[in-house]
């Protein structure tokens, strides 16, 4: 009896320890979608010059963002954290447009956990995106220290 005391006090212990998160988002107005796995996130959405949208009518020539807010869990390296994002663009045929495999390469050195917290991903529309046309927008967003923490967003945008 005695040990089995022990194994149901260890139980809470090793369940308490773990940091895993794991869900989804949907904002109604956008029709974003996004899923997590090993982080966790306050929020995510699509945005304009960092003003959230209500609507997924985009007009060409614009530039928007998948904003994702209070990303942690991060692994660190030597105090640092490494983010990464792939960006993706297909027409309605499923023809791929833009294919961006990190979107942060440029961020060798990483960053701060707290710097890390809002992680955005940026969309020029151009060319050769047309005008009446819906597009299919994926973004993820990822830990170059621990692969299976990620954030994948989805988007249908259409272009006016």
């Amino acid at each position: 009896m005695k040990n089995l005391k022990m194994i149901f006090f260890l139980i809470p212990i090793i369940i308490s320890s773990c940091n895993f998160s794991k869900g989804v988002k949907k904002d109604l107005s956008t029709g974003l979608s996004a899923s997590y796995t090993g982080f966790s996130i306050d929020d995510i959405y699509l945005a304009k010059e960092e003003v959230r949208l209500n609507s997924n009518i985009i007009s060409l020539g614009s530039r928007i963002n998948i904003i994702a807010t209070g990303v942690d869990n991060f692994a660190e390296k030597n105090g640092k954290v490494f983010p990464g994002c792939t960006i993706s663009l297909t027409d309605k045929a499923g023809k791929e447009i833009l294919n961006l495999p990190d979107a942060f390469a440029d961020m060798v050195n990483g960053t701060t956990a707290t710097e890390a917290k809002t992680l955005q991903a940026t969309l020029t529309t151009g060319d050769p995106m047309v005008a009446g046309q819906t597009y299919h927008l994926k973004t993820r967003f990822f830990d170059k220290n621990k692969k299976e923490n990620e954030i994948i967003a989805d988007i249908d945008l259409l272009v006016k």
